[in-house]
């Protein structure tokens, strides 16, 4: 039975579900490799892990991360395959396993978005060189394996495995209610960490505009911690506050009334995950044209028929796309629900699919 080796900066909560589906398959003897805090994700607990701690150190403005005893514990448990997530160059650990398993002549597989990242010219062809040297790369989207090929891989080391959430954070399972055939009271959804960085203050220059010319009546909810005080005096100073509501932070069951009572989901930053669990409580989402800041799970987002974007923090295009989304959910014209549930049995952002894939892979590997 072949030792696999899953080395992870942290055993982060939304792939429980995909790691407990794949630990459970009899084909591998299967292990986690992962720091026990990193950056404030919320982990999970999984009897096949080994945790450590990290050390890290600051140095020429970058923050670098070796998690402690990483290098020992491979040889020790001398793994056949190794999937680590994707080239970090601050994390020094998995630069530095990658190359004993080169030199051991054991396989490599990188869990990767397949993005460029943040790299100049030196940095980018280091990126590739690597990948090219690894014996398989699995990427979340279609994106990501167009990225690779640019930098010179061979299609038929490549796997779009998709991403995904836990089984009961999808709205596939729930009773949704049916969408009101006929209302003029739209019910607008934000949900995620409130920071600058996620333009909130975009929406709520966008709901002044919409409140102004009143054509439906809107509320809207904002779920998240963060920088709640700025943001309700902003509100106030836009005379939108008693259209929005901020209700801070909601977890597991708590949030799900929120997705169930709203009618659109406006992201107005680099969107990921979240645009998955919208989609599956049958929302439309609205978010941000730029797509230099949106994760894989974009690709889960067709134009026109799920959803749509607005110029780039532009508040009065964000209201006008509101409105266009918020005249079709209240006339009924489209099965929007089901388009957006659609799209994720379509592209698999299930953790069940997800997980064969990634097994799938495996065995495909062991072979060579």
């Amino acid at each position: 039975m072949s030792r696999v080796l899953f080395i992870e900066p942290v055993l982060a909560h939304y792939r429980r579900d995909t790691f407990s589906q794949i630990v459970e398959n009899n084909h591998f003897e299967m292990l986690i490799l992962a720091g026990r805090n990193y950056e404030g994700v919320k982990p999970f607990k999984i009897d096949a892990s080994e945790l450590r701690n990290y050390f890290s150190f600051r140095f020429l403005n970058h923050r670098f991360y070796y998690l402690k005893g990483a290098i020992s514990f491979v040889k020790k448990y001398r793994p056949d395959i190794v999937v680590c997530s994707g080239i970090d160059f601050h994390h020094i650990h998995t630069l530095l396993v990658f190359v004993w398993v080169k030199v051991t002549k054991r396989k490599f597989i990188w869990w990767s978005h397949g993005s460029f990242g943040k790299q100049g010219f030196i940095g980018r062809w280091l990126r590739g060189y690597i990948y090219r040297k690894s014996d398989y790369i699995l990427v979340y989207s279609q994106q990501g394996e167009n990225n690779l090929l640019k930098l010179g891989l061979c299609s038929s080391k490549v796997c779009v495995i998709g991403n995904a959430i836990n089984s009961e954070d999808y709205g596939l399972n729930k009773d949704l209610p049916k969408r009101r055939p006929k209302t003029d009271e739209i019910n607008i959804l934000y949900t995620g960490r409130l920071t600058e960085a996620k333009r909130i203050d975009v929406l709520l220059n966008a709901l002044k505009i919409l409140k102004e010319e009143r054509i439906h009546n809107y509320k809207c909810v904002v779920v998240g911690a963060g920088i709640i005080e700025k943001l309700l005096n902003l509100a106030k100073d836009l005379n939108v506050s008693d259209i929005v509501e901020f209700v801070g932070g909601k977890y597991g069951d708590e949030i799900v009334p929120y997705f169930q009572n709203a009618d659109l989901y406006v992201y107005p930053s680099g969107i990921g995950l979240s645009i998955l669990h919208a989609l599956s409580y049958g929302l439309p989402v609205i978010t941000t044209d730029n797509y230099r800041l949106h994760f894989p799970e974009v690709e889960l987002l067709s134009l026109g028929i799920n959803g749509d974007v607005f110029l780039d923090g532009n508040a009065e295009d964000l209201s006008e796309k509101i409105e266009e989304w918020a005249t079709k959910v209240a006339s009924g014209e489209l099965d929007i629900s089901k388009e957006c549930i659609n799209a994720i049995y379509s592209k698999g952002y299930l953790p069940e699919e997800q997980a064969k894939k990634i097994i799938n892979v495996l065995s495909q590997v062991e072979m060579l």
